[in-house]
């Protein structure tokens, strides 16, 4: 989508409303009452509608095609029986964007009809917004195209939301509290322009600081996109998304242990991470983060100082900000002994310092003020609770002061806790540009997530992992599960799949009968293990398919009959094509490689704890493929597991060969679409090299 669409779109120079009304009761006067009560250009402004000649005092046209100006911005109201034949007359007049305030489309099923609002939008090389948004704000252009009359204030915050009624709702909410926006846009049915097209917008954007997204859902395969337009634009710009439906209920039915892993929400949160994106839990954490990431510098080098005049809420701010990794800086003798001239004997230097409730406002304005010209400190936390001295106003002045003298170069955030007064106060400092909240815990969560933010910003992902493999090996035994149309490759045929782009597997391989078990288990060497080899059976050890530590020709022999007994009795439909001999290794650290294939974003990889208790232990970490070296850091670092190769109470294990198999995976996940699945379940490392002893790779259902 081209920058001049979205320009268009969202700060328009001409605008039809289409469906405008006499009627103050229906949609289409209110949005063009708002259009025109916004400080938009009344002359910029045309409603469309064939059964009037004049609304709001302006002349009524009776199709786009009869509008005398060329037209940045169509807005549609009007029943979606119609909506097709206005965007027909909307391409041939050459307009630029269309936004469909109208609903009726996939919302309520009617996804054909959607589909083809789409077609005669690429038809004409336009874009569309919607259906079914509650409209667009922008306050760069003062424009408020929408039914709900309140306009937002300005600010640096860009807000992207799928629920129309929250955007709305937030309005009053934000106006009360001082927050300032660039723009707030509802997309509705993301049938056309999507998150992505907007963040590639104000990525370019000179009056956006932070864009905020409440996002209900990707579409199926738009993941990628978003992903890249998402990860560009936090390089330059913090990206705030608060993402609903995280509930267990909202993850598919899976065959293997990554899909039983790794739900929907497990994809969305390892893009967030690949993208630099931070995720908030709550609709006052997206707004918070984005209050604080709109005005904030970013942190210089040195450590953040909490400071209070009352000890619990020092506590708790520091808590929080333990929480994120954030640490508190040691207090420099020089600078406790600056501040120590704004407090009490019994007042502390210690981090948080505390003032004590004997604090006055210029002991407040003075210790902040230390603060903020030492160098050595990197952000500040300042927290002040109503009581007996000072009052609301002067904690607010006194901490205005503070920066009016020494300037902002550091991130600052506020807390002033208390009743109406307070919120007054909080309000204030908002609009001087200093972010100020009730509580200690928002407070420190926002000073978290702009030092999580720039911390993040300058780690770069490193140069993309591909393993090479033997295409042909692997696509040779695909092409045969395909065509005798099994879902789940053989034990064998996953080891052979595994070890050719580089897994480390244990020696296997297949016997038909007895004499050939036992020729391969001496071949191999004692002890072996024996299991069933067959494509409709995921886990052996539930039909009693697999046999541990043989030691001996007649213990393989025996092992033989009983498993094939097993599995006949257990699952009498399961094609049996012999039996799997594979040398027994000594036990190592169980690890756990793992992929399946996610509908919006694709490969999605995990790594873990493994063994047979890896969906109970959960220690898991994901990303998406292609991963690149900093991703698989990440997901050895993120685990236990991760700390125990590293040598935690012992040796390191071979890293090196743990990173070789994910890569494997993700390769191998990148290359052969038809792969749905791949279970790398135990591999064990040891201090040096690595075996994995059970591999399954599931093929995806043909559509």
């Amino acid at each position: 989508m081209s920058c001049d669409q979205v320009r268009a779109l969202l700060r328009p120079r001409s605008i039809a409303v289409v469906g405008a009304s006499r009627n103050p009761r229906k949609i289409g006067h209110r949005i063009l009452a708002n259009v025109l009560s916004s400080g938009f250009p009344r002359d910029c402004v045309f409603p469309v509608n064939p059964n009037a000649g004049e609304v709001l005092g302006l002349r009524c046209y009776p199709s786009v095609r009869d509008v005398p100006v060329p037209i940045d911005l169509a807005v549609i109201a009007v029943p979606a029986a119609v909506v097709p034949q206005v965007l027909e007359d909307c391409g041939a007049r050459g307009v630029k964007a269309v936004a469909i305030i109208s609903s009726g489309f996939k919302e309520v099923g009617n996804i054909e009809a959607e589909r083809r609002l789409v077609e005669i939008a690429r038809k004409y090389k336009f874009r569309i917004l919607g259906p079914n948004i509650v409209g667009i704000w922008d306050t760069v252009a003062r424009v408020n195209v929408s039914f709900i009359d309140v306009n937002p204030l300005p600010g640096g915050i860009a807000l992207i939301s799928q629920s129309g009624a929250l955007i709305a709702s937030l309005l009053w909410w934000t106006r009360e509290r001082g927050i300032g926006f660039s723009s707030l846009v509802s997309i509705g049915n993301r049938a056309d322009v999507s998150e992505a097209d907007l963040l590639e917008f104000f990525r370019e954007d000179p009056h956006t600081r932070v864009v905020a997204i409440y996002m209900e859902g990707l579409g199926e395969g738009e993941g990628r996109r978003f992903l890249e337009a998402a990860y560009e634009t936090a390089r330059v710009k913090p990206v705030v998304v608060l993402k609903a439906g995280r509930s267990p209920q909202a993850a598919r039915a899976a065959r293997s242990h990554t899909g039983s892993l790794a739900g929907s929400d497990e994809a969305y949160e390892a893009a967030f991470k690949q993208a630099g994106i931070l995720r908030a839990q709550s609709l006052g954490e997206l707004l918070n983060w984005s209050l604080a990431l709109a005005m904030a510098k970013e942190p210089a080098d040195g450590g953040v100082v909490v400071l209070t005049h009352g000890g619990g809420a020092g506590v708790i701010a520091a808590d929080v900000l333990g929480r994120w990794g954030v640490k508190l800086m040691d207090i420099p003798p020089d600078l406790a002994e600056r501040l120590r001239r704004y407090m009490p004997p019994f007042g502390s230097t210690l981090n948080p310092v505390d003032l004590t409730g004997m604090m006055t406002g210029e002991d407040l304005r003075g210790a902040l003020l230390e603060l903020l010209r030492d160098d050595r400190v990197g952000a500040v936390l300042v927290w002040a609770g109503q009581g007996a001295i000072p009052t609301p106003q002067e904690l607010r002045m006194a901490i205005q002061g503070a920066v009016a003298e020494a300037g902002l170069g550091k991130p600052l955030v506020a807390s002033i806790t208390g009743g109406e007064e307070c919120r007054s106060a909080i309000r204030e400092l908002i609009e001087a540009g200093i972010p100020c909240y009730e509580s200690p815990e928002d407070a420190a969560s926002a000073l978290a997530a702009i030092c999580t933010y720039y911390r993040g910003r300058g780690k770069m992902r490193g140069e993309l992992l591909h393993a090479r493999g033997d295409e042909e090996v692997v696509r040779e035994i695909i092409s045969r599960a395909v065509r005798e149309e099994r879902a789940l490759l053989t034990p064998i045929e996953s080891f052979e799949v595994a070890k050719a782009y580089g897994v480390p597997v244990v020696e296997a391989g297949l016997a038909k009968d007895e004499e050939e078990a036992v020729k391969l288990a001496r071949a191999l060497g004692y002890p072996v293990a024996l299991a069933v080899e067959t494509p409709d059976v995921p886990h052996k050890t539930e039909v009693g398919g697999i046999i541990l530590n043989l030691n001996s020709d007649s213990e393989v022999i025996d092992a033989f009959h009983r498993v094939l007994r097993n599995v006949k009795s257990k699952a009498p439909d399961a094609r049996i094509l012999g039996v799997s001999i594979r040398k027994m290794m000594p036990r190592g650290v169980e690890v756990f490689v793992g992929a399946r294939r996610d509908p919006v974003f694709g490969p999605l990889v995990a790594f873990g704890w493994g063994g047979v208790a890896v969906e109970l232990l959960r220690d898991v970490s994901f990303r998406l493929a292609p991963l690149s070296s900093g991703d698989v850091e990440e997901m050895i670092s993120e685990t236990k597991i991760g700390r125990l190769l590293r040598g935690y109470r012992g040796r390191p294990l071979d890293e090196g060969a743990v990173k070789q198999a994910i890569i494997a995976v993700a390769s191998l996940m990148e290359e052969f679409s038809v792969i749905g699945e791949i279970d790398v379940n135990p591999m064990f490392v040891y201090e040096h090299g690595a075996a994995a002893v059970d591999v399954k790779v599931y093929l995806r259902a043909r559509r």
